[in-house]
């Protein structure tokens, strides 16, 4: 492919308007995430074991920790799906139906095939590392941590148009697989991955000061700690829905262009 023929996404527009089509469309945010009542309720009934999230971080692992997390884990996929068919295919909201169901599993699939790609490059530095260690009687350095925290980065940026095949799975679109999704993301690996980074930094910097009050006003009220876990889910809903909104955005760009190289050629 020729760099005439490379498809240049346009990186401000297309975070712009990923940012701008969920703050803009407070309807359909409210509508998928009232599925967050499930959890709310769960949560409340046990003891609202999220908030650990905000103190520390190191959640113990017990039944209750697990079954929140998977349920957490499954709506925002849940929310993720829906959020863009709606942007894409203009669909209904389906939380219910078998392909939900399909889609959903499909998503959580391609994220552990993703997670375990990222791994790659640390289970090769281990390894090294482990051989160097005891054959060759290396050291451990700041240099060497750097080094493959910049090589995992680089690693993780040329993966990037895997969130093509995200939202091809959301809609139900087979083809566009792996080859397919780094065909046409071609020369926009850095655009993908800065792009996805942007719309995850509000949240995160919003779940980090809700964090910081948490540890500095404290929660020791039901009130407190049902309004402390009300905004944690609000905030990971929100999240959910900026990635989709992206990940919808930069499928309906290429898909596009796709479409209509392919329709020239036909004429």
């Amino acid at each position: 492919m020729t760099n005439s023929n490379i498809q240049k996404l346009p990186f401000l527009e297309t975070v712009k308007r990923s940012f701008l089509y969920t703050i803009c469309n407070s309807k359909l945010f409210l509508k998928i995430s009232s599925v967050a009542l499930i959890l709310i309720v769960v949560e409340a009934l046990t003891g609202f074991s999220m908030l650990c999230t905000l103190s520390d971080g190191d959640c113990p692992q017990n039944p209750i920790n697990m079954i929140s997390s998977f349920l957490l884990m499954i709506l925002s996929v849940g929310a993720i799906v829906n959020y863009c068919r709606a942007i894409i295919l203009k669909s209904d909201i389906d939380f219910y139906s078998w392909k939900f169901v399909g889609r959903v599993a499909k998503y959580i699939l391609l994220s552990i095939v993703f997670g375990l790609m990222v791994m790659v490059p640390l289970i090769l530095y281990a390894f090294i590392y482990g051989v160097g260690l005891q054959v060759y009687g290396w050291e451990e350095s700041a240099v060497s941590n750097l080094s493959v925290g910049i090589l995992t980065l680089l690693w993780v940026i040329w993966l990037s148009p895997l969130f093509l095949v995200y939202a091809a799975i959301t809609v139900d679109d087979k083809t566009i697989n792996i080859k397919e999704a780094f065909r046409l993301a071609k020369g926009n690996y850095n655009k993908i991955f800065w792009g996805q980074a942007l719309l995850m930094l509000p949240c995160a910097i919003a779940i980090f000061i809700l964090g910081w009050l948490y540890q500095t006003v404290g929660a020791e009220s039901y009130i407190a700690k049902f309004a402390f876990l009300f905004i944690l889910i609000a905030l990971s809903f929100l999240d959910s829905c900026f990635k989709a909104s992206f990940i919808a955005h930069i499928y309906q760009y290429f898909v596009y262009f796709r479409n209509k190289k392919q329709n020239k050629k036909t004429i």
